[in-house]
């Protein structure tokens, strides 16, 4: 008999061991599907929380949920979070001693698992088809599902033969998710898995707490540096398109005082394992890295993306920006794009053994990636219009939305290059072409005679940088072609003619210098509030990291950083508070709570604070009565009215705190207060309780009374 679930159970399910009360996005239609024991096919954004549509279920169902997760690192972060949530798992990888293999069927045949992460290498080995087989399994989840499609951004043959595993538990759940798939992709999984009528569930792809800018690529170390400089403490990732730039980016780091690292494929296991340790336990702040990193962390703090050069699709771009916020926190991108990069990235595709069908898509890809690049309206909604997204309105974060590029009349200039091009029969590539024109002695140039030409010089007066920002945009608007089958020389188009002679007028793009961009970054001033807010988060950090390192756990399994900014905005007084903050769960609250709750008070007690700041008088006054001291004596230390005291006491008792309130009131005067509330119709406020008892008690003991009662 099929099991049902009240959204009593399931919310409950939902506040006791991951912390919140209420579900993001499509969370709750996906998890009731698959309790009705349905497939589906979920495709959600990087932090949209896709994690807890398996995970929920596997609390509620009987047997455990087998999960097939890539990577392995992935797997093992994902274990420790839901331990650290009170909810027992597993990984079955590799890296397995035996004795470690024979605990984990131990527990599963003893019901002592939950959750089972296994990779697709092992998840298909007949060994453990055997194995697995003969077990209690409620739901089967497969995550970055995009990797079983040849048309995805990161095909894996093993992930093809999954199937086995749908066919082998027909009557179960079977969820396929990634953060990434077009149409085709889409049908691809479905189709390769032999899910069974699957629900699509589809959010949207827009990330609203990244803001996006792409900016040329030139400076690139410096405008990182200065990018750096105005994140302090924030952990990131560069991505480079070569090992060796991971190696020179990072070096460029270290020597400017950063705790940065390379990571890359050529590395030992031992290394890239150690380096990313170092950087989920917050003890490196910048990992610069090829594509090979971040699918497999969990790490929720990384709060910006830098792309030292051009992604070689939006799909990889849009993954590898999703490594950032996805704590919901406000997070930053910022990719760097050069003609350079592109010229790579298509020797890449043409040169490759791929089919000619294949490669046709991926130059596809490739072109729109650097359409993106070059927009000149909203970025989100470029990308959001090539996962079949559509809307009109802007998103308000991205660069373009932010700061709307300045056209000019460019005409001038696009014909100098256009005039130089032809007048060096079109021989020429980017590079060689911008020398012409500002007039360079370079060997080359003097040897084939280019300085004789007419347009020799005539762009002395504009900086190569501003020459290739120029020239990019003419490839982009059709004006010049590149010959990538003749050393990318420039060709100019039929449209190009139309501006030498025929009177077209062009548009480009501002060049921005260095500076002004940089500016632009810079943060408004902060208000004191604000600024007490950070330093109370700071301290709750620190105590994380101590916490963490003690339990040999990275940071964020404790508590994420949106759970500590949320302590530090609300400051819970008691542990009643505590578990209204998003993301303390009762097992946590059970294990982090007091600790956490002491730490906020003691920063709130000790440092100066903005005068509203939530508690900070009751604790004072508290923290007086810990010591000893009678309320008279509270009042004249602390410069208060005895009534205020009483009344803070009186708070404190609410909130759970040991206050002996019954000394202060004999017991005729509490009868008499209880009995004039109660005469008077159980009122909220003091005073209609005040005027029946004709002002003969004072507020502070009817207001001791009262709370004495109702708290009983």
């Amino acid at each position: 008999m099929d099991q049902i679930f009240t959204k009593e159970q399931v919310l409950d399910t939902l506040k006791q061991y991951f912390g919140y009360d209420q579900f993001r996005l499509q969370q709750e239609a996906i998890i009731q599907h698959a309790l009705n024991k349905k497939d589906s096919l979920v495709i959600m954004p990087t932090g949209g929380g896709k994690s807890i549509c398996y995970q929920l279920p596997s609390l509620l169902l009987d047997g455990f949920a087998l999960v097939i997760s890539p990577l392995i690192a992935l797997m093992k972060d994902q274990v420790e979070s839901l331990k650290a949530n009170g909810i027992p798992a597993a990984s079955f990888n590799s890296t397995l001693r035996g004795t470690e293999e024979q605990e984990i069927f131990h527990d599963l045949n003893n019901g002592n698992i939950k959750l089972l992460y296994v990779s697709p290498e092992r998840a298909v080995s007949e060994r453990f088809l055997n194995f697995i087989q003969r077990q209690p399994v409620s739901l089967l989840a497969i995550d970055e599902a995009h990797c079983v499609s040849a048309w995805g951004n990161d095909f894996r043959p093993e992930y093809i033969q999954l199937n086995k595993l749908i066919n082998l538990f027909p009557n179960i759940p079977h969820m396929a998710l990634t953060a990434t798939a077009d149409k085709a992709t889409q049908k691809d999984i479905a189709d390769q898995l032999d899910l069974k009528s699957p629900e699509l569930f589809l959010s949207s792809f827009e990330r609203t707490n990244l803001n996006s800018r792409v900016v040329p690529g030139q400076n690139r170390i410096q405008r990182i540096l200065r990018y750096l400089e105005d994140r302090p403490g924030q952990p990131g990732i560069v991505y480079c398109l070569s090992r060796k730039s991971t190696e020179q980016v990072a070096e460029k780091l270290q020597n400017a005082g950063y705790k940065a690292a390379y990571y890359h494929a050529q590395m030992s296991g031992e290394q890239r394992h150690r380096i990313q340790e170092n950087f989920q336990k917050d003890e490196l702040q910048v990992i610069c890295a090829t594509i090979a990193f971040g699918m497999g962390i969990d790490k929720s703090n990384i709060r910006w993306v830098i792309h030292y050069n051009l992604p070689k699709n939006l799909e990889s771009y849009y993954q590898e920006i999703g490594r950032a916020g996805r704590d919901g926190l406000p997070s930053d991108t910022l990719l760097f794009y050069s003609f350079a990069d592109y010229k790579i990235l298509r020797e890449f595709i043409v040169d490759s053994e791929a089919k000619d069908d294949f490669k046709q898509v991926q130059l596809a890809k490739l072109n729109r990636m650097m359409e993106y690049c070059q927009a000149t309206s909203c970025r989100t909604n470029l990308v959001l219009s090539y996962f079949g997204e559509h809307r009109e309105e802007s998103c308000g974060r991205c660069d373009i939305c932010t700061h709307p590029p300045k056209g000019f009349d460019g005409t001038v200039i696009v014909q100098k290059a256009l005039s130089a091009c032809k007048r060096l029969k079109e021989q020429v590539n980017m590079n060689l072409l911008i020398d012409v024109l500002r007039g360079s002695h370079r060997s080359e140039i003097i040897e084939q005679g280019y300085d004789k030409i007419k347009t020799y010089g005539a762009g002395s007066n504009i900086s190569r940088n501003e020459w290739v920002f120029f020239i990019t945009q003419m490839i982009n608007q059709g004006l010049f072609e590149v010959d990538y089958t003749d050393g990318s020389k420039l060709k100019a188009t039929l449209l190009a003619q139309e501006v030498l002679f025929n009177g077209k007028t062009v548009t480009l793009s501002q060049w921005e210098e260095f500076k002004k961009a940089s500016q632009e970054e810079r943060k408004p001033q902060k208000s004191k509030t604000q600024l007490f807010e950070e330093g109370l988060f700071d301290a709750l950090r620190k105590l994380r990291k101590q916490l963490a390192e003690e339990q040999g756990v990275p940071p964020y399994v404790i508590f994420s950083d949106n759970t500590l900014k949320e302590m530090a905005s609300q400051r819970p007084f008691t542990l009643s508070d505590m578990e209204d903050v998003p993301g303390v769960g009762r097992y946590k609250l059970e294990h982090y709570g007091d600790v956490f709750l002491e730490a906020i008070q003691n920063y709130i007690t000790r440092e100066s604070t903005p005068s509203r700041v939530k508690g900070k008088t009751y604790l004072e006054t508290l923290k007086l009565f810990k010591q000893g001291n009678p309320p008279e004596e509270i009042a004249i230390k602390r410069q208060l009215n005895i009534v205020t005291v009483f009344s803070h006491l009186a708070y404190l008792y609410e909130k759970g705190e040991n206050i002996p309130l019954r000394q202060y009131l004999a017991q005729d005067e509490f009868d008499k207060i209880i009995l004039a509330w109660n005469a008077c119709g159980e009122p909220n406020e003091l005073k209609p309780v005040f005027d029946y008892l004709k002002e003969q008690v004072e507020y502070y003991k009817i207001r001791l009374a009262l709370t004495i009662h109702k708290t009983q």
